[in-house]
């Protein structure tokens, strides 16, 4: 029975250092990602650094609000907005939410709204290209 409670208590500090670590992971997302890779609908057309037809990041900070930044021919242009992080069956994703329409949202339904996920290369992509947007690419 002594070696019963012991067992019982070794998994218990295991699980709930699994579950930290767990959470840990999911929230290294916080911090700049950054624009490394473009690529279009036809096959071969993937653009990177300077080649890309713009470039821009996402900077995610802690308490849920995101801004991102898009410089296309020398124009800057920035906007600010909250985001939440879920996890779904097939990996993590954020929801950014904007306040106003910009140019710079992609998405495919004209909305305020974009959804990005993580890859397993530990990238960040935009869902945009599921319906014919460029497919994005950023890395931290």
């Amino acid at each position: 029975m002594k070696h019963f409670t012991i067992l019982v208590a070794f998994l218990s500090i295991f699980n709930s250092c699994s579950k930290d670590a767990l959470t840990s992971d999911n929230t290294g997302y916080y911090g700049k990602w950054t624009l490394v890779k473009m690529s279009g609908t036809l096959s071969n057309s993937e653009t990177t650094g300077a080649a890309m037809e713009w470039q821009e990041f996402y900077l995610f900070n802690t308490n849920g609000t995101f801004t991102k930044s898009r410089e296309r021919n020398a124009i800057k242009t920035t906007i600010s907005g909250t985001y939440t992080a879920t996890t779904h069956s097939d990996g993590m994703y954020l929801e950014l939410t904007y306040p106003n329409a910009s140019e710079i949202i992609g998405n495919c339904y004209g909305n305020q709204k974009e959804v990005l996920y993580f890859t397993d290369n530990n990238s960040l992509s935009s869902i945009w290209k599921s319906c014919d947007g460029p497919g994005l690419e950023y890395k931290k």
